[in-house]
């Protein structure tokens, strides 16, 4: 797509102005400041030294005919700018991190202790809520939520010290590509700087698709965790779609996420891509075969429905073979097919996914390494073939 960029530098006074007055804005997707302090220590000398600092990526975006410039890239440089300048850093009791929001259950988890990056529920969000004055922001900083830090710097030095920005703005005649478009910026930027994490990286993908939202994150899906290496993690509702859409258009489980196994992140955005564009891409059914005119709410207020009748608030999902075995028959007769569930049978239902939950897990490779693509499609197989048993398909 065509394209105009521009490049410049900006005093980091006149950064600070246009964060506070919202003139630039963080795109929902991006939520987590990860520098710890030292780090932007670090960056405050970097820029007394006059090191090269990479130059900040501004995109210009029309929403509903309205312009607005997306901090693309920079994110933790521009936030490090504002704390340097108020002399702070944000006290990670005050700012939480919400393990629910961060974590998606894949099954990976139960044999993987890889270390999650750190952050703090923090954003420059938060600051620019209180301006634009910077008096606006000063009465907002409290002791509780800040520690007082000293940069060694002083004022004039946010009027002579400079950060480069690069500006696009895209040469767009419609939304969807103005979507493609970013999408690609998107995904370069993930690759080459500081990772955005799975959740954080999906959203990017659809966040200009607001409407979809409640799709890929519907809320009746949000309450229902899965306890794995002693924590509790989320469901994953774009990880359900994704296979069940592919056994949908192919109809085999076997090859259910073939040739994806290292990469099954790549999968599910592959399957976002396919619902945002709403594409035949050969892997998933189309989106607007499943639902016609895109109109997706009456399957999910139909899952919502289902999972209050059947008590499955009260579940405690113990392991990704547990949420698997519950989810995949139920998600793909209610939400993929439209059927209802017979609820007078729902004791039998229950005795019946339980049972075959007991006799996976009696399956010592199984249990041990659920996220095995050979167990995680004998899971799907079972969980709807079971329930299948129970439905009540509509009149036609």
């Amino acid at each position: 797509m065509d394209k105009k960029v521009y490049y410049g530098e900006y005093s980091l006074k006149h950064w600070i102005e246009l964060l506070l007055k919202k003139d630039l804005e963080l795109p929902p997707y991006q939520r987590n400041f990860v520098w710890l302090e030292e780090q932007v220590k670090e960056f405050v000398n970097g820029l007394k030294g006059e090191i090269f600092v990479p130059p900040v990526t501004i995109g210009v975006c029309n929403k509903d005919g309205v312009n607005h410039n997306l901090i693309l890239d920079g994110q933790q440089r521009l936030s490090s700018i504002l704390l340097a300048f108020f002399g702070v850093y944000p006290k990670k009791d005050a700012f939480p991190r919400d393990e629910d929001e961060r974590v998606m259950a894949d099954g990976v988890a139960e044999e993987d202790n890889e270390p999650d990056v750190e952050y703090i529920n923090w954003s420059l969000r938060i600051f620019a809520d209180k301006g634009p004055t910077v008096q606006g922001v000063q009465s907002a900083i409290t002791h509780q939520q800040y520690s007082f830090v000293n940069y060694g710097i002083t004022e004039d030095f946010f009027e002579n010290k400079y950060l480069p920005f690069s500006f696009i703005i895209p040469n767009a005649d419609n939304e969807a590509e103005q979507h493609e478009f970013y999408s690609s910026v998107f995904r370069n930027i993930n690759i080459l700087g500081t990772p955005l994490n799975p959740i954080e990286s999906r959203q990017s993908l659809y966040f200009l698709k607001s409407e979809l939202q409640s799709f890929f994150d519907p809320e009746c899906c949000r309450n229902l965790k899965i306890e794995l290496v002693g924590k509790n993690q989320a469901y994953d509702f774009v990880r359900t779609m994704a296979i069940l859409s592919q056994y949908k258009i192919d109809g085999r489980f076997n090859r259910l996420a073939q040739g994806y196994k290292p990469k099954m992140e790549k999968y599910y955005e592959e399957y976002i891509y396919a619902v945002v564009n709403d594409k035949n891409n050969g892997v998933f059914v189309q989106f607007s075969t499943i639902f016609p005119d895109k109109d997706f709410a009456p399957r999910i207020t139909l899952l919502n429905d289902t999972l209050n009748e059947l008590g499955y608030n009260q579940l405690h999902f113990k392991s990704i073979i547990d949420s698997d075995v519950y989810m995949f028959g139920l998600v793909y007769n209610t939400v993929i097919e439209g059927n209802n569930i017979d609820f007078t049978r729902k004791d039998a239902l229950m005795r019946e996914l339980q049972n075959k939950i007991s006799s996976f897990k009696r399956n010592d490779g199984h249990r041990a390494s659920p996220s095995l693509l050979k167990y995680m499609r004998t899971r799907v197989e079972q969980s709807i073939t079971i329930f299948n048993r129970y439905v009540i398909h509509p009149a036609h």
